[in-house]
């Protein structure tokens, strides 16, 4: 039932969760987007870290956080707006709770440099992604350790309270954006 975590679900930390420091602006007060009724649901599934790991709008600091969402000016940003103007209403987030193997501290994260110059239908882009596997920070997340503390390594700092400010960022920028958010929770991997 942790909420906040330390670097790598070490240990579980004690938080207010009404702390104003916990809190982006206006979130008391933060408003749902308009759903008229079930039916006009539209839902665009995603990825936390996909989004903006290879957004070069996004600071590279930024890049594959929650915070990425939170930024209006960025492609990915824009990109939602125009998707939501088009129709969508939700976005359904890849599990974005803490995970079992995700290492948290993103300085340790390997990348298999520029795939680029491998033929498209050889075999050295795999082998240069197997060469690092478990050790990009890749994943999906369908091995959930803690179902109610973000995860930290989508986080700019794993290591403590900030993951939950940026997770009510992101949350925040989407509904600026007109797009609610769907958790996927994935008891059912455990």
């Amino acid at each position: 039932y942790s909420v906040s975590l330390s670097m790598d679900s070490k240990r579980t930390q004690i938080v207010n969760l009404d702390d104003p420091d916990l809190k982006p602006r206006r979130w008391d007060h933060l408003l749902k987007p308009r759903l008229r009724a079930p039916e006009d649901i539209s839902i665009y599934e995603l990825h936390v870290r996909d989004f903006s790991m290879h957004d070069d709008t996004v600071p590279e600091a930024v890049r594959g956080t929650f915070k990425a969402f939170s930024m209006p000016q960025t492609q990915g940003s824009r990109h939602l707006r125009q998707l939501s103007r088009a129709g969508l209403s939700h976005v359904h987030l890849l599990p974005a709770f803490d995970c079992a193997t995700i290492p948290e501290d993103r300085s340790t994260h390997l990348t298999p440099g520029d795939l680029s110059g491998y033929a498209p239908n050889g075999t050295e882009q795999q082998a240069a992604i197997d060469a690092i596997r478990d050790q990009d920070g890749f994943n999906w997340c369908y091995d959930p350790f803690h179902y109610t503390a973000p995860e930290g390594s989508y986080s700019t700092d794993p290591d403590g309270p900030a993951r939950i400010l940026e997770f009510r960022q992101m949350v925040s920028g989407l509904n600026r954006s007109g797009l609610r958010v769907i958790m996927d929770v994935v008891y059912n991997h455990t």
